[in-house]
Parts: structure tokens; C-alpha cells; sequence
């Protein structure tokens, strides 16, 4: 079996409403300036072969950028045509070293996890094998489980928790009646640093109010907090309100200021979801910040195996492994068979978008839905075990851009 081509997938959905695809720097308007782009921006990854056999991966990151990463004449495509799809370890270093001079960080890393993702996809349909049991029969972790798990826990996040205390309260409560055991939420408008402290505190309060005692509480400062000194300020006003882990406190850079707050609360200090990717940038956040919990990204971070990597690395330093995802189904249909086999990953994102969206709800067959116990199925399905929504991709489907 060998690799004939690869197709970069831009799907969009002009949504009304504050959204998904946004950039930080939206969030700074203290007005009623809409925090995102006002829609949601999906990019896909699908890789074909001469058997017919098909396999789809998703990345965070502009379409038109992918679709030159992949098409141009340095890309990936012509570094992976008539190449064996299974030999997935031996593409990804392929692909990783010849793209090392213009490519070692950043979105050529989300577009080599995208296909990795979806040679692992191919290789698994190939075998009649779902994903989580090739990977677990071939990686093992420090603390390696000796059966495969067949439920998973997400957590959810309510993005955006709404305009004000009660429609946040609406939305936690949706959450809620879905099962969720766990809930992350970042202030809107303004998100958390933005108004003052009195308004943070009192959206955590609200939130933990609305959950009761037995679920579990997490925030995303998205960064905002600029020093440990702000940080450390309103963490001790919302310590009382047993906080799972705070997100992204710090600029993503302040890798010694995250040492710092580590160090200075008992709060879990979590980051990893913007701006790294790979092993390599995540044994910093460990070795240096001593984060409690890394988020790589599903749709960012390179790839399955790479999560698995920066998962054994963590577990090695007593810390948990929660990957990010938000709204890239794909990325979560992975997440669901790393959960399988990870034993310090007790979360992992699901996305509650306000408005919902079909590029969320309906892009994939069969859909991902929560059980009664807030838990998700392990798929057992060949490969990925899902497969597109054609009629949502001709609906959806746009040029790249």
C-alpha cells in the first residue's frame, strides 16, 4: 500500500455569536467589540492510497498555511508519495527532519501531526485495529496498564460561559444535564485580568455555586494574568473554591514565572495548549515551570505519539497530561484513544460551543456522545473509528484561506 496524495479539507461556518476561531488580542477590547471572528474555522487533513484505504487528521491552524506546508513544492506531500502509510514512526522523523530548517516549532508541526493522526488512522483500518491497541501494544509508560480502558472522562468546556452570571448559569447547567463530571470556563466579556478582580472572583464563585461539591472546576486565564504578582492576587480570593487547575495563568513564555507560581499555590498550574508543540518544548514546562498538568494540543502538538511522549515525561515528573482539542472533533476522536491508555491523563477537552455548530455536532459518523455517567466509549472501530460527514463537508466546504 503506498500514499497517492494528500488534501487539505478548509470547512466554515459564518455562526452568529462570539465563537471559537479567535486570536487572544480580541479579547483586550473593553467594549462590546466581539471577542472572535464570528465563526467557526475548521481545517481537515485527509491522506489517501492506491488500496483505497483513507485517513483524516485536523489541525488548529489557517487552512491556506496548511495547504502550503503540505502542497508546496518543499511540502510534505512530495516527501510522502508512494511511501508504506504504516511505517507511521518512520514518516513522522521524515517529515520532522526534512522540514527542520523553515519547521521544528509551530503550525508545520500541527500539519505533520495532522497526518500523522491520519496514517495512524490508515494503518488501523489496514490492521481492522483501532488505534488505542496499536499504539498500547507498542508504547509503553513508566506506570503501563495492563488492559486497555474502555471509558474515558472528558471534562467540558462552556466557551463562551455567556454575557453574564445567568447565562453562564444556563450553559454550566446544560453542561450538567449532559453529564459532565468536570467544567472549565473563562470569563466573557473581557476574560479573566481584563475587568477587575471583584468580576473574576465573582464568576468563579457563581460557577462553583452552580456545580455543587462533586464536580470539578477549572478556569482558563488564556495568559492574561501578565506577572506571578497578579497571579498570586487573585488566587488567594479563589483558592476557597477548590479549583481542579487554572489554565494558562502566565505569558506563554514565562517559564520561570511558572516555576514561581508552581512553587507559591497549591492550586494545579496547568499550560501547553498555545504556542508548544513536541516533546522537546514540553520538557522546558516540566523541567523549568514544573507545571502540575500539560496540555499538549491534539491538533497541535505533532501527533499521537508525541502526546504520548509528553505524557510519559510528565508522568516521570508526578504531573498529569490533559490535552487540549476545543472545537476540532478529529482531535478529540484521537484524545478518546490516548485516554484509553494513558494512566495520568484523568481529562481531556470537550467542546460545549455557544452557538452550536455542525462542523462540531455533525462532522463525524458515528457522533461522539456523552454517557449518562459523564464518561465516552473507547471506539473499537478500525482505525480512528470514525469517518467524515460528506454532506457536512459539501455544505461547509470553502477554498483555503
Amino acid at each position: 500500500m503506498k500514499i497517492t496524495n494528500i488534501e487539505t479539507i478548509a470547512l466554515r461556518d459564518n455562526a452568529d455569536g462570539n465563537v471559537t476561531s479567535w486570536n487572544p488580542a480580541y479579547g483586550n477590547s473593553k467594549d462590546d467589540t466581539p471577542a472572535s471572528t464570528g465563526g467557526y474555522d475548521i481545517t481537515i487533513v485527509r491522506v489517501f492510497t492506491d488500496e483505497g484505504i483513507t485517513g483524516i487528521g485536523q489541525c488548529e491552524s489557517p487552512s491556506l498555511i496548511i495547504d502550503a506546508i503540505i502542497k508546496s513544492s518543499l511540502g510534505l506531500e512530495n516527501l510522502l508519495i508512494n511511501e508504506d502509510p504504516t511505517q507511521v514512526r518512520r514518516l513522522w522523523q521524515k517529515m520532522y527532519n526534512s522540514t527542520g530548517v523553515f519547521g521544528r516549532r509551530g503550525v508545520v508541526i500541527a500539519a505533520i501531526g495532522a497526518i500523522e493522526t491520519a496514517l495512524w488512522d490508515i494503518t488501523g483500518k489496514y490492521q481492522k485495529k483501532p488505534i488505542h491497541e496499536l499504539l498500547w501494544k507498542s508504547f509503553t509508560t513508566s506506570a503501563s496498564i495492563t488492559e486497555t480502558k474502555k471509558e474515558v472522562t472528558p471534562y467540558a468546556t462552556v466557551y463562551p460561559p455567556g454575557n453574564n452570571l445567568e447565562e453562564m448559569e444556563s450553559r454550566i447547567n446544560f453542561a450538567i444535564s449532559k453529564g459532565f463530571k468536570a467544567i472549565k470556563i473563562e470569563e466573557w466579556p473581557g476574560q479573566f485580568a481584563n475587568v477587575d478582580l471583584e468580576t473574576d472572583v465573582s464568576v468563579i464563585k457563581k460557577a462553583r455555586s452552580i456545580l455543587g461539591d462533586n464536580r470539578d472546576l477549572m478556569i482558563d486565564v488564556q495568559n492574561k494574568w501578565v506577572d506571578v504578582g497578579q497571579a498570586l492576587e487573585t488566587i488567594k480570593y479563589i483558592e476557597e473554591f477548590s479549583i481542579y487547575f487554572i489554565e494558562a495563568p502566565l505569558p506563554a513564555d514565562n517559564i520561570y514565572g511558572y516555576k514561581k507560581l508552581v512553587e507559591s499555590t497549591d492550586i494545579r498550574i496547568a499550560a501547553g495548549d498555545w504556542g508548544f508543540t513536541t516533546r522537546h518544548e514540553f520538557i522546558d514546562l516540566l523541567s523549568i515551570g514544573k507545571l502540575d498538568v500539560v496540555q499538549p494540543s491534539s491538533v497541535r502538538a505533532g501527533g499521537l505519539e508525541e502526546i504520548l511522549y509528553i505524557a510519559e515525561n510528565a508522568y516521570k515528573f508526578g504531573s498529569l497530561c490533559v490535552p487540549h482539542t476545543w472545537c476540532h472533533v478529529i482531535g478529540l476522536a484521537a484524545e478518546l484513544h490516548l485516554a484509553a491508555i494513558v494512566p495520568n491523563m484523568p481529562y481531556f477537552e470537550f467542546p460545549l460551543a455557544f452557538p452550536k455548530t455542525p462542523l462540531v455536532t455533525d462532522l463525524l459518523i458515528p457522533k461522539i456522545n456523552i454517557l449518562e455517567n459523564g464518561n465516552i466509549e473507547v471506539p473499537n472501530r478500525p482505525g480512528l473509528g470514525f469517518d467524515l460527514n460528506e454532506d457536512v463537508i459539501k455544505e461547509y466546504g470553502v477554498d483555503p484561506y
